[in-house]
């Protein structure tokens, strides 16, 4: 009694799988053919949508990316790929060396890779402690296809799915050996990357049985290997943006007149005087610009039937991650221009170059103030950061169908564990207490039961480890920290799914479940790092859990079919309830309308409630310390700064001394849940007179509201600064006017939006010279605004992140994916065109520079402390770099040697394009979550069947 085009319904069906390539249709025989394919489809889930449907246009916007299309991009992590999906945003990856920690993630529309929920077989996989899934431990060997959900599906899936779903479907009822090697590396030389797995598979007809192994290995690239990476700011003068931490060291101390002196007094040896920016390290070229990493995985599925109504199954995994981050041998700063207390230079250090005894507290300012000292100890080695995590996950649980007369209900009931430990390994670290007793008095450090050899911090090092510190000293102030992690999730879930009755246009079908989850974890640092006495970041210990109840049901109406301009209209709800041990319960619903206008037209809308309660960090992480680069607006107090309320009794003579401000950062346990509400509507179009061709275009709108996000440190300092009022409580200050700390932890904000739409057009066609297969995909943001509030005031502030309210773009409005693939004979081809819109960014510091570090008379970045507003609040010319659009080429040549080897050469940006460069990141001058390392990057890839 439907009219649905069967044949339209099975071209569809064959461009998600990626078949379209192998299909043709001629004639009535292809017609008819088609019918019977159609008639015997089983019916699937698709993501976004627990009911059973034959048809897998819902209306839902998913995107489905076959292990075919995986294969295009060249690269070894899905992460990586998923990443590249025009509608992803910003994301921690490899290529995060400061600040990674060898996790891959993936942030749909760019509004935190915490609100994308990730499912494997339509199953949660675990999350690490922030809430975001690590996509590196997930080997793409045993990946069947990814199915892409750009809709919110709290009230189908629960909470963390506000701004999408990623479902990764594995290889089913694969028969025989498969294998594959791929090795690659950049036309420098360097980044070598392998990967090497096998899968073996079998199956009858009572069940099926598959098994997989996987190896990656990536060696780094260093930044001092690409001239874009190489020195702190690409293009500026020689020593811009270098650190204060020199190995000579800098030093300054108030003599007995009140007075600063710079000299350190006769005979300083090689500390210098603290005079900026003269002779700034260059740290650059001593961090990783792709960070190394090796993965093991091993993965078992299996599925038996035990009668003919119920089967069982289970899935196994396990993956090993052993990863590293290098960064510069560490700087050692303390003085009471930073807050410190308990520093004291004893005149009687052999070591001593004043003959002082200078001290931290004796007073800001006062004689023998002890303000300063920094220096880079290089005799202490590179900081390396070293990961080895383990994830363990097992599902288990039986399915069948329930025959009540002539109706089948599918129903099915699971059992799911997950583990996730890692311990990592810190070298290069100080133990602060034991630096204070080894410049303290000599007669307390040489009678000290710990071994205490007093310390020469005033001698000065070279780059090669080389200074006046000896190994004996080392020994003593040094320790390797070793901290550990852990997280687990558990659950129990039933479901059940079928068609209820007959309606006059169409059946009523339904999906109900219940699902009960656990979630723990925590975070144990090393015993010095959590007291505080280390020359890097300190944390606090974290551990915490919490657990939800839930029931969903999910209906869906045939409203009308067979009259005019409407060949079937459906109505589509779902909602789900859910009770939290910490939060309490929620009711978060979705309501879609799917309009199949004709055989060729589809119009499709969906209204959804979503709910994401926060992770185990955002609520239960110890406070640590960070010292992000940050620019004081206070920067020459009251005097050089009279229209800013912020900066009053700031004293005239102060000078930020050090491009890195510390700050805190924390969780809190009074966050509440995120609450968002998202809308999206649009069309699928595949018209009959072109045959192969198809078009979709979805508008989204995502409001979230209580966003659990930072302020932001500059933030909270510029709008301090600005209102006298407005976030001051975060922001400490000595009486010299020097920022000793910042809070920047974790609040429920305002809220945050972000519009715009998705589009894709594919087509398909065969020629005489083979067949094309044209993908283009693509991805417009209009808007995104943060609405902080103020904890104290309430007052609340909006940012407009896309940079409507001041036409400046700090993200990117346009980024699309177009590639064309031909097939002949045994040969195939592809290329791929990755395109990046452009961006504007605010600078923080100087001018910009041509390469020869001239100025440049059309400067985008201002002075410091030139405000970046003008008398009407309009955003100032002078303050902003553009980084223009900008397009990496990919492109590979498979030939099918025989019908079990497939071998593939290929080259990612084939027309070495570099990043556009920025001056807002820290260190590399580019975005490495959004832009890819300098440098053409060879591969080869061998595939083989059995």
């Amino acid at each position: 009694m439907f009219t649905n085009s069967k044949l339209a319904k099975s071209v569809r069906l064959a461009c998600a799988f990626g078949a379209v390539s192998t299909i043709s249709f001629s004639g009535a025989v292809a017609a008819q053919e088609a019918e019977e394919a159609a008639d015997s489809v089983e019916k699937i889930e698709v993501t976004g949508s627990r009911i059973r449907r034959t048809d897998i246009e819902g209306a839902n916007p998913v995107t489905v990316m076959t292990r075919i299309d995986i294969e295009k991009f060249g690269i070894t992590s899905i992460g990586d790929v998923l990443q590249a999906i025009p509608s992803a945003g910003s994301a921690i990856n490899t290529n995060n060396n400061n600040g990674g920690d060898g996790s891959t993630t993936l942030n749909i529309r760019g509004i935190g890779s915490n609100r994308t929920l990730v499912l494997v077989n339509g199953k949660r996989w675990a999350p690490g402690l922030s809430g975001s899934v690590d996509l590196n431990n997930i080997p793409s060997s045993i990946i069947e296809r990814i199915e892409v959900l750009k809709d919110g599906a709290s009230a189908v899936y629960g909470s963390d799915a506000v701004a999408g779903v990623v479902n990764i479907i594995t290889r089913q009822d694969f028969e025989g050996v498969h294998a594959s090697g791929y090795v690659g590396q950049y036309d420098e030389g360097d980044g070598n990357k392998e990967s090497w797995d096998i899968g073996f598979g079998a199956a009858n007809d009572k069940g099926n049985v598959y098994f997989n192994i996987s190896y990656v290995e990536e060696e780094p690239t260093l930044a001092g290997d690409r001239a874009i990476s190489a020195v702190p700011v690409f293009g500026a003068p020689d020593g811009f943006g270098g650190s204060s931490g020199t190995p000579n060291g800098r030093f300054m101390f108030f003599d007995e007149t009140g007075g600063f002196n710079n000299s350190a007094g006769d005979g300083a040896g090689g500390l210098e005087p603290w005079v900026e920016p003269d002779s700034r390290f260059n740290f650059a070229p001593f961090n990783y610009l792709s960070t190394p990493q090796e993965r093991t995985n091993v993965y078992a599925q299996a599925r038996y039937e035990l009668t003919d109504n119920i089967s069982v199954n289970t899935t196994a995994f396990y993956g090993n991650r052993k990863s590293e981050q290098a960064l510069a041998p560490t700087p050692l700063f303390f003085g009471s221009a930073f807050g410190d207390s308990g520093y004291v230079l004893a005149a009687n250090n052999p070591y001593n170059p004043t003959g002082l005894t200078l001290s931290t507290d004796v007073g800001i300012g006062e004689p023998n103030d002890l303000y300063l000292v920094g220096r880079r100890m290089f005799e202490a080695g590179y900081r390396s950061f070293n990961q080895n995590v383990d994830q363990f996950q097992f599902n288990g649980g039986f399915e069948g169908v329930l025959e009540l007369g002539d109706r089948e209900f599918y129903w099915d009931a699971n059992y799911t564990y997950a583990d996730i430990t890692e311990n990592q390994i810190t070298d290069g670290l100080l133990n602060t207490d034991r630096v204070k007793k080894a410049i303290g008095d000599v007669d307390v450090c040489n009678n000290a039961t710990d071994g205490c050899v007093p310390l020469d911090l005033f001698g000065g090092s070279t780059d090669i480890g080389e200074g006046s510190i000896t190994q004996e000293m080392l020994d003593y102030i040094s320790f390797t920290a070793q901290d550990a992690a852990n997280t687990t999730l558990e659950s129990y879930s039933a479901n059940i799914s079928g068609e209820i009755m007959e309606l006059p246009a169409g059946y009523l079908a339904f999906a109900t479940g219940y699902e009960k989850r656990w979630q723990s974890g925590f975070d144990q640092p090393d015993a010095l790092i959590a007291a505080g006495i280390t020359s890097g970041n300190s944390r606090q210990p974290t551990e915490g859990s919490f657990s939800v109840e839930e029931v969903y049901l999910e209906l869906a109406i045939p409203l009308i079919s067979d009259v005019e301009f409407i060949e079937q209209l459906d109505l589509e709800l779902a909602t789900r309830y859910s009770d939290y041990s910490n939060f309490g319960d929620t009711t978060n619903s979705k309501v879609g309308l799917k309009w199949r206008v004709n055989e060729d037209l589809i119009l499709r809308g969906t209204f959804s409630e979503a709910f994401r309660a926060p992770s185990l960090s955002e609520l239960f992480l110890g406070n640590s310390d960070a010292f992000p680069p940050l620019t004081d607006p206070c920067n020459g107090g009251e005097a050089s700064n009279p229209d800013k309320p912020g900066c009053a009794g700031i004293p005239a003579t102060y000078s930020q001394p050090n491009s890195q401000i510390r700050i805190t950062v924390g969780g809190n346990e009074d966050l509440l849940a995120e609450e968002a509400e998202s809308f999206t509507y649009g069309f699928v179009y595949s018209p009959s007179q072109v045959e192969g061709l198809s078009l979709t275009f979805d508008v989204f709108d995502i409001e979230v509201d209580n966003a659990v996000s930072t302020v932001g440190a500059q933030s909270i300092l510029d709008a301090c600064a600005e209102t006298g009022v407005t976030l001051c409580s975060l922001v400490e200050r000595n009486s010299a006017g020097g920022v000793t700390d910042l809070f920047n932890g974790l609040v429920n904000l305002g809220g945050q939006t972000t519009s715009g739409f998705d589009y894709n057009v594919a087509y398909n066609f065969e020629t005489d010279y083979g067949d094309f297969r044209v993908n283009w995909d693509g991805t417009y943001i209009d808007e995104r605004t943060s609405i902080i509030i103020d904890p104290v005031t309430g007052d609340s502030t909006s940012f407009n992140e896309a940079g409507q309210a001041f036409d400046r773009d700090v993200v990117p409005r346009i980024r699309t994916n177009l590639s064309v693939t031909w097939m002949y004979e045994d040969f195939t081809a592809n290329y791929l065109v990755r395109y990046i819109g452009h961006t504007t960014e605010a600078c923080s510091f100087g001018t910009s520079t041509d390469n020869d570090g001239n100025l440049l008379e059309d400067t985008l970045c201002s002075d410091p402390g030139i405000d970046v507003f003008d008398d009407e609040g309009n955003l100032s010319k002078d303050s902003y770099n553009e980084l223009e659009a900008m397009a990496y080429h990919d492109v590979s040549l498979g030939y099918n040697v025989n019908d079990n080897l497939k071998i593939t050469l290929g080259v990612n940006n084939l027309w070495d394009t570099d990043p556009e460069v920025s001056y807002t990141t820290f260190a590399n001058s580019f975005d490495p979550s959004m832009y890819e390392i300098p440098g053409r990057f060879f591969y080869t890839r061998l595939n083989v069947n059995f």
